[in-house]
């Protein structure tokens, strides 16, 4: 399993890296949307596995048209999108629901999915879209990808101490702090590189922030997924589980560098 999973990380991570700085202008964004669309149908799968597809595909399309709108910049269409999204999903259920007593959990359901990965992820082009946009998105990987490498590492190694078995019995806070330190050493690399602007305190703030934003993110969806009763959101990616086991970690962490950017950087 380590050896796939390494394997599979040898090739993704070079690929990704490329695409987001050396592809055209809306690489970024196509990249998204599609790591909406499949994190939405997983999740889909997850929580609400007797949908038809019709149902499914209406959660899928409004998050499309969310992430849209978002990148696009039209606040009133992004409000008028969300309030036709509502009256959609309930006369959608209202007229082919087979349980009437459901309906409303089912529309709740799809409309949590809809904020929780197409919103959510959507801070990723916003990020881009600031000064110094490209260099912030890159931040935001390799940090991120930082604390999960070394969180999982120390965390196997010498963890001991759980975290918060309730939800993810293999989390421990010896990985947590792991996952702290790696993300903040690789923060102050990338700040002697490409952000010398940076404080070496805002790395540490940055590091630490990211890292417990993503570990929130993690267990959340661990939590989703105990809920359903499965190991991962699907087989997509050989030794990493689905495209929700690779977002997880970015979708409470991206808005919060979003907003530090935005007022406090």
């Amino acid at each position: 399993m380590l050896k796939k999973r390494a394997l599979t990380a040898a090739i993704t991570i070079p690929a990704v890296l490329l695409l987001i700085g050396y592809g055209p202008e809306p690489t970024l964004f196509i990249m998204v949307l599609i790591a909406v669309t499949l994190g939405l149908h997983e999740f889909y799968s997850l929580v609400l596995p007797e949908n038809i597809r019709h149902e499914r595909t209406i959660g899928i399309i409004l998050g499309i048209v969310l992430v849209s709108l978002i990148y696009f910049g039209d606040a009133s269409l992004l409000l008028a999108s969300l309030g036709f999204g509502i009256i959609f999903l309930s006369t959608t259920y209202m007229l082919k629901s087979r349980d009437l007593g459901l309906a409303i959990s089912k529309i709740a359901l799809t409309l949590f999915g809809i904020i929780y990965i197409a919103l959510l992820l959507s801070y990723v082009t916003l990020i881009d879209k600031t000064a110094l946009g490209k260099q912030w998105v890159f931040f935001l990987v390799a940090t991120v990808w930082a604390a999960d490498i070394s969180g999982f590492f120390v965390g196997s190694l010498v963890g001991k101490h759980k975290l918060y078995p309730k939800v993810s019995p293999n989390k421990t806070i010896e990985g947590l702090v792991g996952g702290v330190i790696g993300a903040t050493a690789i923060a102050l690399v990338y700040r002697k590189l490409f952000l010398s602007d940076l404080d070496v305190s805002e790395c540490i703030f940055l590091g630490s922030s990211l890292t417990l934003f993503g570990q929130m993110g993690d267990l959340t969806e661990s939590m989703i997924k105990r809920s359903a009763h499965v190991k991962d959101s699907s087989g997509l990616i050989p030794g990493h589980g689905g495209m929700l086991d690779r977002l997880d970690s970015f979708l409470f962490s991206a808005p919060f560098l979003y907003y530090y950017i935005s007022w406090g950087g």
